[in-house]
C-alpha cells in the first residue's frame, strides 16, 4: 500500500525501500556515453492540486521558453479547440491574454527557437480541420509569421536542432494521410529539406526531440500508412539514419522530452491504437532502457512534456485516456548528483568530522539530508557506521576504531531517495596517548637524568615524541618516541624538584605522568680563591681559601693543575691524592715561569678552575 507524503508544493506517491542508500548510484547524476540498462533512477512527482491549473486537455502544445524561464502550454481539446495560453514557472501555471492568438487547435507543433529567442507554432487541427499556419510568441504576445511552407497537417513531430540552428518539422497527418517530408524553420523562411538515401516512413503523432549530449535530433515512433511504428530514427541535419536498435513498443501520441540533468531522453506513454500505457523509457544515444518509477501518471497519450532548464527537470501536463482527459502537473526527478568537496579530518577519540559542500543538481526535486557511510579499510568486511543530517553539510562519525584508516562517502537524499555518491580523503581517527611512567631521576651537575616507559596505550597511532619537564620552573627536554630518556639541565642547585614526562601522538599531548620523586639537584663548587703563590728554595708553595659556593655540597677535597705557559695547564691534576687541606707545595722548575689552577671537588664532581697564577722559580 502506497501512501500520498506531501513535499512541499509537490506531492510524493512512493519514496519506497528500493530506492534507499543500498540502491544503485549513477555517477554525478549523469548517464555516461552507452550506460547499463537502468543505470539511471528516477521518479514521478505530481505536483499539489491548484485551482489555478490549466482545465482538462488532451494535444495541447508545450515548450520551456528559454527567454523567460517559464513552460508555455497552448491550446488543446476538451470536447472543443482551446485557444488558451498557460505559463509554468517551476510552481504555478497563470494563464496569459494575447492581443492576437492562433485559433484554437490541437496537436499542434512547438518549439523553442533559440536563434531568434521565440516560441515557434506551427499547423495542427481545428474547428475547419487541418492547419498550416505559422505563429511565433516572444514571451507576451502571440504573431502570425506570413510565411508558406509546409502543407497543413497536425500531430507532426517538432523540435529545435541547436546543432543547426533551426527548427525541424517531419510528417504528421495531412489531409490526405501521413505524411514523410522534413522540413527546417530557420526564423523567417520554411525550407524543404533533402532526407538523403534513407527517410522514416511517413507517420503522424511521432515522438520527437533534440538530444543535446550527441547533438542529432531523435525520432520515434508514429501512426503509419500500415499501422503503429515502433522505429527509432536520428536527424543529423542533413540526413536521417535508422538507429538498429530494441525499440520500446510501436506508439503515437507519446510524449519525448530531453533531460538535461541526466543527459537522456525520456519517452513517456502513448497508445498502440487499443489502449494508453504509462511506461518510461529513456534513450541514452545509444539504446533504450525501461524505468520502472515506483509512482507514475496514469496511463494517457497526448499529453504534453518539455524539460524545464531553469528547474531541471521534466514536465508533464494533461492527455486524455480515449475517455476523458486530464488536468493533472507532473514532474519527472532523478537522484542528487554527488556532493562536492568531500574533506574528512580525525582529531578526536574514536570520531571523525566530514564535510562537503551540496551538489550541483538535485535531480529536481529538493533535497531533503543528506547521509555520511563510513568505511574502514582495514576491515573492509566490518558493519559501516554512519551519521545523517536533514539538510545540513557537516556530519561527525562516531563510533570508529581508533588507528583504522577510513574514508566517508556522502550522498543526498531528495524524494527520489539516495543520489550519487563522493567519497572523502583517507583519515585515521585516534586519541591522545595515555601517560608514560618515570623509571628512575638520577641527579647531575644542575642537571638530572630521566628514565620512563612507553605509555600502556598510543591509541592506535604512532606516538611522535616525549616531553619532561621540571617543577618548578618549568625546564625541560624533548625528544623522538624512539627514545625513553633524557637531561633536563639548567637547574638551580640546591632546589627540590619533581619531573613529569607526556607523550604525542597525531591527535596531540596526553596527560603527564604521575610525578617523580622529589629530588635537590647539586652543582660542582665554585672556584677556590688562591691567596698567595710563591718560589721559596726551589719549591712552589700555593694557598688558597674556600670557594664561595660548595654547589650544595660539602667540599671533600682540592686538585692543582700545572702548565709553562698561559692556559696550558695539564688535564690531569699535579697532585696524586687529593688535597685535603688549603695549601699544597711542590718543586718548581728553575729558571722557568709555571702556571697554576686549583678546582675544588665535592659529591658532585671536580668544580670550575681558580683564577690563574703564574710564579717564576729562580
Amino acid at each position: 500500500m502506497s501512501r500520498q507524503l506531501s513535499l512541499g508544493r509537490r506531492i510524493l506517491v512512493p519514496v519506497i525501500a528500493g530506492l534507499a542508500l543500498g540502491a544503485t548510484l549513477f555517477a554525478n547524476g549523469v548517464a555516461r556515453g552507452a550506460s547499463a540498462p537502468g543505470s539511471v533512477s528516477g521518479e514521478w512527482l505530481q505536483i499539489g492540486p491548484s485551482t489555478g491549473s490549466p482545465p482538462p486537455r488532451s494535444g495541447a502544445s508545450m515548450v520551456y521558453d528559454a527567454a523567460t524561464g517559464t513552460t508555455v502550454l497552448f491550446g488543446g481539446f476538451n470536447g472543443a479547440f482551446l485557444d488558451d495560453t498557460w505559463v509554468w514557472d517551476g510552481a504555478a501555471w497563470t494563464q496569459v491574454t494575447s492581443p492576437s492568438r492562433p485559433p484554437g487547435r490541437e496537436n499542434a507543433s512547438m518549439a523553442y527557437d533559440a536563434a531568434t529567442h521565440t516560441v515557434v507554432l506551427f499547423g495542427g487541427v481545428g474547428l475547419n480541420g487541418v492547419l498550416g499556419d505559422t505563429w511565433t510568441w516572444n514571451g507576451a504576445a502571440w504573431t502570425p509569421a506570413s510565411a508558406s511552407g509546409p502543407a497543413p497537417r497536425s500531430e507532426g513531430s517538432m523540435a529545435y536542432d541547436a546543432a543547426t540552428h533551426t527548427v525541424v518539422l517531419f510528417g504528421g497527418q495531412g489531409a490526405s494521410g501521413p505524411l514523410a517530408d522534413t522540413w527546417t524553420w530557420d526564423g523567417t523562411t520554411w525550407t524543404s529539406s533533402a532526407t538523403g538515401p534513407a527517410s522514416p516512413p511517413a507517420r503522424a503523432g511521432g515522438s520527437m526531440a533534440y538530444d543535446a549530449k550527441h547533438r542529432d535530433v531523435v525520432l520515434f515512433g508514429g501512426r503509419g500508412t500500415n499501422g503503429v511504428l515502433g522505429d527509432t530514427w536520428t536527424w543529423d541535419g542533413a540526413a536521417w539514419t535508422s538507429a538498429t536498435v530494441a525499440s520500446p513498443p510501436g506508439r503515437y501520441g507519446g510524449s519525448l522530452a530531453y533531460d538535461g540533468t541526466i543527459g537522456e531522453l525520456v519517452l513517456f506513454a502513448g497508445t498502440d491504437g487499443t489502449s494508453a500505457d504509462a511506461q518510461t523509457w529513456l534513450w541514452n544515444g545509444v539504446y533504450w532502457s525501461s524505468l520502472t518509477p515506483a509512482n507514475s501518471p496514469v496511463p494517457r497519450w497526448q499529453s504534453s512534456m518539455t524539460y524545464d532548464a531553469k528547474h531541471r527537470d521534466v514536465v508533464l501536463f494533461g492527455g486524455t485516456d480515449g475517455a476523458s482527459s486530464f488536468s493533472d502537473t507532473w514532474e519527472f526527478v532523478t537522484p542528487a548528483t554527488a556532493p562536492r568537496d568531500v574533506r574528512a579530518t580525525s582529531s578526536a577519540n574514536a570520531q571523525s568530522v566530514v564535510t562537503w559542500t551540496v551538489p550541483t543538481s538535485d535531480g529536481g526535486s529538493a533535497i531533503t539530508g543528506y547521509l555520511v557511510l563510513a568505511k574502514d579499510l582495514a576491515s573492509p568486511t566490518s558493519a559501516g557506521t554512519s551519521c545523517a543530517t536533514s539538510g545540513a553539510t557537516t556530519c561527525t562519525v562516531t563510533g570508529l576504531v581508533n588507528g583504522d584508516r577510513y574514508t566517508f562517502s556522502v550522498v543526498a537524499t531528495t524524494a527520489v531517495g539516495a543520489g550519487a555518491s563522493a567519497t572523502s580523503n583517507v583519515v585515521v581517527p585516534s586519541s591522545v596517548p595515555s601517560a608514560p611512567t618515570i623509571m628512575s631521576v638520577a641527579p647531575a651537575n644542575e642537571a638530572v637524568t630521566l628514565s620512563w616507559s612507553a605509555p600502556a596505550s598510543t591509541s592506535g597511532v604512532p606516538l611522535v615524541s616525549y616531553r619532561a619537564i621540571a617543577r618548578p620552573g618549568g625546564a625541560s627536554c624533548h625528544v623522538p618516541a624512539t627514545a625513553k630518556g633524557c637531561v633536563i639541565s639548567g637547574l638551580r642547585d640546591g632546589t627540590r624538584y619533581t619531573f613529569v614526562v607526556y607523550a604525542t601522538n597525531a591527535s596531540g599531548n596526553g596527560p603527564a605522568s604521575s610525578p617523580s620523586m622529589s629530588v635537590v639537584v647539586r652543582a660542582t663548587p665554585g672556584p677556590p680563591i688562591i691567596t698567595s703563590a710563591r718560589a721559596l728554595r726551589g719549591r712552589v708553595v700555593l694557598h688558597w681559601r674556600w670557594p664561595r659556593s660548595n654547589g650544595g655540597s660539602r667540599v671533600i677535597g682540592y686538585d692543582v693543575y700545572v702548565g709553562p705557559a698561559s692556559g696550558g695547564e695539564t688535564t690531569s691534576p699535579l697532585n696524586a691524592r687529593l688535597i685535603r687541606q688549603r695549601t699544597f707545595a711542590f718543586r718548581g722548575r728553575k729558571g722557568f715561569r709555571t702556571y697554576i689552577v686549583v678546582r675544588a671537588i665535592n659529591a658532585v664532581g671536580v668544580g670550575s678552575a681558580s683564577r690563574e697564577v703564574m710564579v717564576y722559580t729562580p
